[in-house]
């Protein structure tokens, strides 16, 4: 929220994307770190998980010398010299420089300032954002229902299955984390040229494609030898097509429906929902692929389906919008988007 609030507009998608892009480089280091040579033993495990530690001393030294969001201390906290002074701090400017800037932040939160305080109460309340909450808890959901953590669980035993052996394996599952890091990196250029809507529905139609792959390939892999190869091209595709869009445009999509006034809490909202749902795959997969095997993949392409059929009917186009603009988009323009050229 911080990161989109602080960029113009259209360096917003690309900044949002650098979350996720800094979550799947600290999952591919964790997997290299959990090599059982370097911190992965029974012995130095609790070191690996101690790390993070460091991370978190990191951020409390840097966070006091990052200005605050112009947008907030205009719209929210009402100080005009403050905004101005953040903006100039972030751009590395002269205040001269930054005049029409200025002019578009103050503009833009003018309607903020008349609406008041937002709570997440009054934003559950609201009928005029109640798709925008909706659209945004469901990606947020749907990005953890999706089932990324359950593929990478699977990963080491699939490239056991295709005859590598156990630290063979462990160093391809590396790989599968490569990719993923990789496909963050390409999205962070793809966010800026292409439209959200595209690459959403584009991401949630091939990820449910390689779930079910997946699901076929490992349920007759030990009746159809080459079976296991096909779940190696299904699992990687997944991690690929997932880096698309699902991975990363979840996490900042409520920068683009909400203004700054309700962003906050519906980005609560959505974090909420994401680890939510986080939880209950964490709770419920083990007992799921221990009960029904490879058919567990199957729940996961079914709650995508349905989220990909929400976003086609639901969600507006938001690159290059501005939030303020969003809400009034109508169900008949969306339907026009759908008609339009999907890139």
């Amino acid at each position: 929220m911080y990161m989109t609030e602080i960029v113009t507009l259209d360096w917003r998608g690309p900044m949002g994307v650098l979350c996720p892009l800094g979550i799947c480089f600290g999952v591919l280091l964790s997997q290299i770190l959990g090599l059982e040579f370097i911190l992965g033993s029974t012995d130095t495990w609790h070191y690996l998980l101690g790390l993070y530690g460091i991370l978190v001393l990191v951020s409390m030294a840097v966070l006091p010398f990052l200005p605050e969001s112009p947008k907030y201390l205009f719209a929210i906290k009402k100080d005009e010299d403050g905004c101005t002074e953040a903006l100039t701090k972030l751009r590395g400017l002269p205040k001269s420089a930054l005049t029409t800037e200025i002019a578009e932040t103050k503009a833009a939160s003018v309607r903020e300032m008349s609406e008041g305080k937002w709570s997440i109460l009054r934003l559950l309340k609201s009928k005029s954002l109640r798709w925008s909450l909706i659209l945004v808890c469901a990606m947020q959901g749907g990005q953890q229902l999706s089932g990324i953590n359950a593929v990478f669980y699977y990963s080491v035993p699939i490239f056991k299955s295709a005859g590598l052996d156990t630290e063979s394996s462990q160093y391809a599952s590396i790989g599968a984390g490569v990719v993923n890091f990789l496909v963050a990196a390409l999205a962070t250029f793809l966010t800026s040229r292409f439209r959200r809507r595209a690459l959403m529905l584009f991401s949630c139609s091939t990820v449910v494609v390689c779930l079910l792959s997946l699901a076929v390939s490992i349920y007759f892999m030990d009746a159809v030898p080459w079976m296991s190869y096909v779940s190696i091209v299904a699992m990687l595709s997944y991690v690929f097509f997932y880096g698309l869009g699902l991975g990363p445009i979840p996490y900042f999509i409520a920068s683009e429906l909400f203004t700054v006034g309700p962003r906050s809490a519906g980005m609560a909202l959505g974090s909420m929902a994401n680890w939510g749902a986080n939880f209950l795959v964490g709770m419920t997969f083990p007992s799921m692929q221990s009960a029904i095997g490879a058919l567990s993949f199957i729940p996961f392409a079914t709650s995508t389906v349905f989220l990909t059929m929400l976003l086609w009917k639901k969600l507006p186009e938001t690159f290059g919008v501005d939030p303020a603009e969003v809400d009034t988009i109508s169900s008949e323009e969306v339907a026009l988007q759908n008609k339009s050229s999907p890139a």
